[in-house]
């Protein structure tokens, strides 16, 4: 669905478990996912990017 936009599967797996836990921990996404930290990384510099996750100070 938002491949139209240009997020591949797991960016689309990503911003979906962002929108509904609000907010999260690398760690915790990365299990949520069940990728490792390093490509949950990768995936959330990509979404943002595109504008749809930013960085918490919290």
């Amino acid at each position: 669905m938002l491949g139209a936009i240009g997020l591949d599967e797991r960016q689309e797996a990503a911003y979906r478990a962002l929108v509904a836990a609000g907010a999260a921990e690398l760690a915790d996404l990365a299990h949520r996912l069940a990728l490792p930290e390093a490509d949950t990384e990768r995936v959330l510099r990509r979404l943002e990017q595109q504008g749809l996750a930013a960085q918490s100070s919290a």
